[in-house]
């Protein structure tokens, strides 16, 4: 990950302050990796499970880096000690956002994060300026940078906020603050990094205790959008807009925006493109169809995709199931409830990884039930089952790699 300072003036004060020390060499960037280092970045030397920074902060010098933020003490004085980076950067970040006087959206939950984050920038930004945090860039390494390359004269900053594990989302909120604080879902994700329902459940909420204005869509409905406007839409996609128009409708109230009360039409979405991976459809050749859900998976998720695929009415239905990674002890138990729910939804079910295969418990009621050990077996069958009209649905977590398949798919004629 890399970023452009906007702020340079304002980040060089604030890096001056925490760290009690002038710099002379100028500062434009940032990254954690020392491969896409540009002339006057400052390189982070972060000490991850599989990889230690500090092993190429050379590297990073050679790439023409000003600075390195590293946890090994080095008489140089380009080399800035820092005993906690991660601390550091939260402090860092804070200090910065003390330059900000606009508002912050802070969201999180099981789904639906990214979705309604670009939902709720997207709407916003046709009356404000607004920022808002790139791709899935919401640890707590990314969030604070993605924030030090905004601009300080923007009204909104748009945040999401991710987690792994019990401590995350109270983390990033402790340090954000959101004024609005969101929370999509919750739902079992994650479990082998939480535990539990309850730990999951426990930390989507405390992003409630940093935040102003409060907005729990688990336990609360969002305001309905028109009836029309769903035809075609997925329920996840739908409830996605109704929290985002929701919240947008609150912020404009607040801000004294004229015309608060909006009516949603395709206008309002004009130029929206969904995220990669999180329900796209892709139009192939011979009137085939891709429901491209393969950025990442849990129960909730993939039963609300299938539940999705079903209302394509006079189709033949696949559905290409991947892997549901992260969900702790009882995974097979999952995995064998997806195959059950499935059932009068697909017509074909094509399984790959060692916990899908779970799903063919009930494989007698699917017109074909075949399981992949590796996704070019599949992709292979797969393109030999197509015919006209097909309806195909892509989903599983990410670490699958199932965009491969997405990708493969392009190319058939």
């Amino acid at each position: 990950m890399r970023i452009e300072i906007k702020e340079k003036k304002h980040f060089l004060e604030v890096l001056e302050d925490c760290l009690n020390r002038s710099f002379d060499l100028p500062i434009g960037g940032i990254s954690i990796d020392s491969r896409n280092i540009k002339k006057n970045d400052i390189f982070i030397a972060l000490n991850g499970e599989n990889v230690d920074g500090n092993d190429f902060i050379n590297d990073a010098f050679n790439n023409g880096a000003s600075y390195a933020l590293t946890s090994i003490a080095s008489d140089k004085s380009n080399h800035i000690f820092i005993n906690d980076i991660q601390l550091f950067i939260k402090n860092l970040c804070i200090h910065w956002l003390k330059g900000f006087n606009g508002k912050i959206v802070g969201i999180t939950g099981s789904n639906g994060k990214t979705t309604t984050k670009d939902l709720v920038f997207h709407i916003l930004q046709s009356k404000l300026k607004v920022e808002k945090t790139l791709g899935n860039y919401n640890t707590s390494i990314s969030v604070p940078l993605s924030i030090f390359s905004f601009s300080l004269d923007s009204d909104i900053y748009v945040l999401e906020l991710g987690a792994n594990k019990v401590g995350d989302i109270e983390y990033l909120s402790s340090m954000v603050k959101p004024d609005y604080g969101i929370i999509t879902s919750i739902s079992e994700a994650h479990l082998k990094g939480f535990g539990s329902y309850k730990n999951i459940e426990k930390e989507k909420k405390s992003i409630f205790l940093y935040s102003k204005e409060k907005f729990n869509f688990k336990e609360n409905k969002p305001n309905a959008i028109n009836d029309s406007f769903k035809k075609n839409k997925s329920k996840v996609y739908i409830k996605n807009l109704e929290i985002s128009f929701h919240v947008v409708s609150k912020i404009f109230k607040d801000l004294n925006q004229s015309d608060t009360k909006m009516d949603l039409s395709d206008d309002t979405l004009k130029g929206f493109k969904m995220p990669s991976g999180r329900g796209e459809i892709i139009a192939l050749e011979r009137n085939i169809q891709i429901v491209d859900d393969s950025y990442n998976a849990n129960p909730e998720s993939v039963k609300a995709a299938l539940d999705y695929l079903c209302t394509f009415k006079g189709r033949r239905k696949i559905f290409v199931f991947g892997d549901m990674k992260e969900l702790g002890e009882n995974k097979e138990y999952f995995h064998t409830e997806i195959g059950k729910y499935a059932i009068g939804k697909t017509n074909i079910l094509l399984t790959v990884g060692t916990l899908s295969k779970n799903a063919h418990s009930n494989s007698n009621n699917f017109s074909l039930s075949l399981h992949f050990n590796d996704i070019f077996s599949l992709i292979k069958k797969l393109k030999k089952l197509l015919v006209d009209n097909d309806m195909i649905l892509v989903k599983g977590s990410r670490s699958m790699n199932l965009d491969l398949i997405i990708n493969e798919l392009k190319n058939v004629k």
